[in-house]
């Protein structure tokens, strides 16, 4: 049976997802509804799509549509700041998920919050691998961990905008030489860097939490690609994981792979075949 879908966010993982389900490269699935704030974006992937979906600019409209009750799977792709609004409402009327957005899981009452509604409502929630491989590692041997250790390093124009600039009264642009810039917390590394450190974020889910594991951040503006290096001390060994990613040509700070992972995940949801990795 064919799974209706509505995505949430129309950036660069969003309108990937528009085109592949748009034209079949996902079985299984259809394209229900779009929903951005933002107008132009959600036109911008509309007049590519050959299968027209309906657009929604304002949140109540759209989950309080007749569509929205028709729906299978809502996808989340836009921010921690959309996640945090949207998805505790739309758990609630039962529906299930996938959240691109996973820093959002460092608020440990919304965490709570999303574990209660599942829970109860027997709904599920799909979190993708995005940008980082082995999360089946770290989940297999997290109650043998002795410590995480995540490493990112992407040059200026992908960490440009984050928080962390700002408070702390840094030019990012000044920037000419490789440096490590932030060395602490995952929960930190999400607050600081919201956009750029997603990867932090399912590390911690899968293994000892936000505030055991550690990440720096590195910038180095020779670099093109998006590196992340995870480092994970246990008791039968040493882990090591080396990953570099070439950002999208959208969005310089989201890696291409985190749109790949995001496409797989859905592919595994609406496919009725074996079921991969633990």
């Amino acid at each position: 049976m064919e799974k209706s879908i509505a995505i949430i966010g129309c950036g660069a993982i969003g309108s990937e997802l528009a085109y592949n389900i748009d034209n079949k490269a996902i079985p299984n699935c259809s394209l229900s509804i779009m929903f951005d704030i933002d107008s132009k974006k959600s036109n911008k992937v509309y007049e590519k799509l050959k299968n027209k979906p309906l657009l929604f600019n304002n949140f109540n409209d759209f989950i309080n549509s007749p569509q929205f009750k028709k729906i299978d799977l809502i996808i989340e792709a836009a921010s921690i700041n959309a996640a945090s609004n949207y998805v505790i409402d739309i758990l609630k009327k039962g529906k299930d998920m996938m959240i691109m957005s996973i820093g959002v899981f460092s608020d440990n009452k919304f965490y709570q919050e999303v574990i209660k509604i599942l829970e109860t409502n027997s709904n599920n929630v799909f979190l993708p691998s995005g940008a980082i491989g082995g999360i089946d590692i770290v989940r297999s041997i997290r109650k043998h961990i002795d410590s995480i250790t995540l490493t990112t390093t992407k040059n200026n124009k992908a960490l440009k905008g984050a928080p962390f600039f700002s408070n702390n009264n840094i030019d990012i642009d000044k920037i000419s030489n490789r440096q490590v810039i932030f060395d602490g917390t995952a929960y930190d590394a999400v607050n600081q860097f919201p956009s750029n450190v997603n990867v932090s974020a399912l590390i911690s889910l899968a293994g000892i939490g936000f505030k055991r594991t550690i990440v720096k951040i590195v910038v180095d503006p020779d670099q093109s690609n998006n590196l992340h290096e995870l480092n994970i001390k246990w008791k039968f060994g040493e882990i090591t994981i080396n990953i570099s990613n070439k950002p999208t040509l959208e969005n310089p700070k989201t890696s291409f792979l985190a749109t790949l992972s995001a496409l797989e995940c859905l592919r595994s949801i609406c496919n009725h075949d074996l079921k991969i990795g633990s």
